[in-house]
């Protein structure tokens, strides 16, 4: 089994870490990796390239228009994104400028070691460290795709072909 952990920041309440020098805040609640970043600063420090001008996003945080950018390899720990496809708001306003899903991790387990202060990933030997993230648009929404995974919630499904 392979394994890595990233050191939490200390002083807060939620789990962050850092990333690019940046507090990074890890949602498990999140399908959708968010960037809360003015778009313009966005594109002077990563190679990305513009996917979706007019996405939309819902969750608990309330409706969000903005981009689907796509990065050429981003890094999270050991992992490598080598398209890395994330939300980027019109108008951010998250307190984080790295918000990642729980998605990114699909397939692997995770834990957050409050006690010692460590983000720990554990994946199979047969997985690659070398990964994909896709952001796919189906009728309005945006879903995520890890290495050609689509993944859907249920409540979309349910909705979709109307069973309650």
């Amino acid at each position: 089994m392979k394994e890595f952990s990233i050191p939490m920041k200390k002083n807060y309440q939620r789990p962050v870490i850092e990333i690019y020098n940046l507090p990074t805040l890890i949602d498990t609640g999140a399908v959708i990796p968010i960037f809360s970043i003015v778009p313009a600063i966005f594109e002077k420090y990563f190679d990305t390239k513009l996917i979706l001008k007019d996405g939309f996003i819902s969750g608990f945080g309330g409706d969000e228009r903005g981009f689907v950018y796509s990065i050429k390899n981003f890094e999270i720990g050991q992992l490598n994104f080598k398209d890395f496809e994330v939300f980027v708001p019109r108008e951010p306003r998250l307190k984080f400028p790295f918000l990642l899903s729980a998605t990114l991790f699909y397939g692997m387990e995770y834990t957050f070691d409050t006690v010692n202060g460590n983000f720990i990933v554990k994946m199979s030997d047969e997985q690659n460290l070398e990964r994909e993230f896709k952001i796919k648009e189906l009728n309005g929404k945006l879903y995520p795709q890890i290495d050609g995974i689509l993944i859907q919630d249920i409540d979309s499904f349910l909705i979709d072909f109307m069973i309650y």
